[in-house]
């Protein structure tokens, strides 16, 4: 695991010496002051045996809780910040994933599905401020989730995908689906749109034809991450026993259409990109995602920790800790 880094300004370092100073002085000096008070008006003897305990201890407890309270008023003061390498995301996105039930096919493990929903849930671990929504396909598309910054939420919808009916494969309609519940018409919006469009297949059901689909989406600012999952191999694979007759006969590969992935990717300014085996599936979501290193500020943690800090020294000063009686 990666330790962050810590950056902030020493502009203030003099400072907090001379105030970290001026409180251990002002401290000891109330302390002879208030032993004097006792002396003069009580006898203080007799408050000690009273109270069972000594008078006027050394709480250099007390003196710790305020040197702490000054340290973070000067941190607060020199812009601390915390430094670490992370993925950043650009874009809003909607997930189309495939559902189909070649889907299932166990060339992956424990399916190709699982492989995809397991690299999802990973992806999405790293993903920070980003809504993400999801949309299924089989012989028709399936709004899951508008998108969400609720990524828990995501996470049990992305758990709970199975291969679904009817039979075929509808790119297409996916892709419309998507890009209807993206706000990709908000020409006031900084965010990218991108849809990440996962498929084992071609289009088999041409209830939305690609290029009509693409052409819709042409002024929204929306691009697509087509990632294809296969092999560019021709293996064959046996059918789950679960899906016999459930339009998954033994799939023979190469069965993608990388020429339509390609397109999509071209006519959206996107990407394409095919799985072959399971260490790339990683890959090719982070690909959505840049790497580099991000700051963020502790102001908000410091003030918490001061708060705190001076609610300790407010309880000493009002309970039976409190130097005098």
């Amino acid at each position: 695991m990666e330790i962050p880094q810590i950056e902030y300004s020493d502009k203030y370092i003099n400072l907090m010496v001379l105030l970290v100073g001026l409180v251990i002085v002002l401290y000891f000096l109330s302390r002879m002051f208030a032993r004097k008070r006792v002396l003069t008006f009580g006898n203080f003897e007799t408050l000690e045996k009273v109270l069972g305990r000594k008078m006027l201890p050394w709480s250099f407890f007390i003196l710790l809780v305020r040197i702490l309270a000054v340290v973070l008023i000067v941190m607060l003061l020199s812009k601390v910040e915390v430094v670490r390498d992370s993925y950043i995301a650009k874009s809003d996105f909607v997930l189309a994933i495939d559902t189909s039930a070649s889907m299932m096919t166990p060339d992956y493990k424990p399916t190709r599905l699982g492989a995809v929903k397991e690299a999802l849930k990973e992806w999405i671990g790293k993903v920070e401020d980003t809504k993400i929504g999801l949309v299924t396909f089989a012989g028709r598309a399936y709004v899951k989730s508008k998108p969400t910054f609720d990524t828990e939420e995501l996470m049990d919808q992305i758990s709970s995908l199975e291969w679904e009916e009817p039979a075929g494969t509808a790119i297409g309609e996916a892709i419309v689906s998507s890009a209807s519940i993206l706000d990709g018409g908000n020409i006031l919006s900084t965010r990218n749109n991108t849809i990440i469009l996962v498929t084992d297949g071609k289009q088999t059901v041409e209830s939305v034809n690609i290029s009509s689909a693409l052409k819709s989406i042409n002024s929204s600012r929306i691009k697509i991450l087509a990632i294809g999952v296969g092999s560019r191999r021709d293996v064959e694979s046996e059918t789950p026993p679960e899906l016999a007759g459930l339009n998954a006969t033994a799939t023979k590969f190469p069965n993608l259409d990388e020429e339509m992935l390609r397109y999509i990717a071209n006519e959206t300014n996107g990407r394409y990109m095919i799985i072959d085996n399971e260490n790339s599936i990683k890959r090719a979501f982070e690909t959505a995602l840049e790497y580099r290193k991000v700051k963020k500020d502790m102001n908000r943690e410091l003030l918490l920790a001061l708060a705190a800090i001076i609610l300790v020294d407010w309880a000493f000063e009002i309970t039976r800790y409190r130097p005098l009686p």
